[in-house]
């Protein structure tokens, strides 16, 4: 996949993170309740602060479902405020999508809605291994902290 591809990829993913704002004008901007981690609901504060390549300190992996083919699916983190190994917010992006598997058990009533949220990286990888997503690397990082 070309640079070109990944980078606009990884824009749009960023962009699919806000989910409750219609605009994002080069500056931060806070969003209520859009990334979920160990079960519990997170906003953030988005930047423009993106790597074309990983940074030389940790990151944590941000699930996003901003193309998944259903609506509904808020992003999931690996690690979170309080976690021991919480990197602050520096994430490497995975590229979640609903296989058509997934879509008759995320979506039965076929509305393009998820009926229920996964809400951690565990349920994310059980979802995977049950063959109802699949995980493709985004090969994008960003800067934005979760917000408690």
């Amino acid at each position: 996949m070309s640079r070109r591809i990944l980078t606009t990829s990884g824009a749009l993913i960023l962009l699919s993170l806000i989910t409750s704002t219609s605009s994002f004008a080069d500056r931060a901007q806070k969003v209520e309740n859009a990334v979920w981690a160990n079960g519990d609901i997170y906003g953030t504060v988005l930047t423009d602060t993106g790597f074309r390549s990983p940074p030389r300190h940790s990151t944590d992996t941000l699930y996003n479902f901003g193309m998944s083919g259903l609506t509904g699916q808020r992003a999931v983190s690996s690690a979170a405020p309080g976690d021991k190994d919480y990197n602050g917010g520096r994430w490497s992006v995975m590229v979640v999508s609903f296989t058509t598997l997934g879509v008759s058990v995320h979506d039965p009533d076929g509305d393009g809605s998820v009926n229920f949220e996964l809400t951690s990286e565990a349920e994310v990888l059980h979802h995977h291994e049950l063959g109802h997503v699949t995980i493709m690397d985004a090969n994008f990082y960003f800067e934005c902290p979760l917000i408690p």
